[in-house]
């Protein structure tokens, strides 16, 4: 049948999605050491916005090939931003359980607010990375200003990011099916946003002459 040919669109769509499948499938994988977190999460941008672009690289291989190249600068800035949400975490424990139990709600505010900007910075530097060569001074600046610029996305983001984990732990029984297909869903949507915002930097900096960003 049509249907069950290699080149119809019912099994382009299939292929898309197993390679959804396989990539988030490596990134748990890949995180699991906790220190590769940024490596692999860079590396799983770096395929999943080539898929949605419609080049149609090996998963596996650009994977890995990205994993490899990034994994020194990125891990870098990993590490930093690990020790910066080691400490949020430590706030956060002394305001919902220690001495900062009393803290006003405006100064709340003000943690949560700081929290999820740090957030937004560390979810934004890894299609960076995955899409430029810079420095790591370069890589937090153009994180920075590409989640200060774009909040209310991120908050968007932030939703369809962690809703699966929330709807898994509701149907517990049916958690892995439910996570599967939340996360290639949220992955293609993601993908697609920060390939749509790439591109905008891309065209800004075609048509400024001081631009210092190298595309992969």
């Amino acid at each position: 049948m049509q249907i069950f040919s290699p080149d119809s669109e019912v099994m382009e769509f299939l292929s898309k999605v197993t390679d959804f499948i396989i990539l988030n499938l490596l990134t748990v994988l890949c995180s699991i050491p906790i220190i590769t977190i940024g490596a692999a999460h860079t590396a799983k941008f770096y395929t999943s916005m080539k898929i949605v672009r419609g080049e149609e690289p090996s998963v596996t291989k650009s994977y890995f090939k990205s994993f490899k190249e990034n994994f020194a600068q990125v891990t870098g800035a990993w590490l930093i931003l690990l020790v910066i949400g080691l400490v949020l975490a430590f706030d956060w424990y002394n305001v919902l359980y220690g001495i900062g139990a009393g803290m006003p709600f405006i100064l709340k505010a003000i943690l949560g607010l700081l929290s999820f900007v740090v957030w937004a910075v560390a979810y934004c530097m890894f299609p960076f990375e995955a899409r430029y060569k810079v420095t790591l001074k370069e890589l937090f600046k153009a994180s920075m200003v590409m989640a200060l610029l774009n909040l209310p996305r991120m908050v968007l983001i932030f939703i369809v990011t962690f809703l699966p984990y929330v709807i898994c732990a509701w149907y517990i029984q049916w958690g892995l099916a439910i996570w599967l297909l939340c996360t290639t869903v949220t992955l293609y949507y993601i993908s697609k946003e920060f390939n749509k915002q790439l591109e905008m930097l891309n065209k800004e900096e075609s048509t400024d002459e001081s631009g210092d960003y190298e595309a992969c």
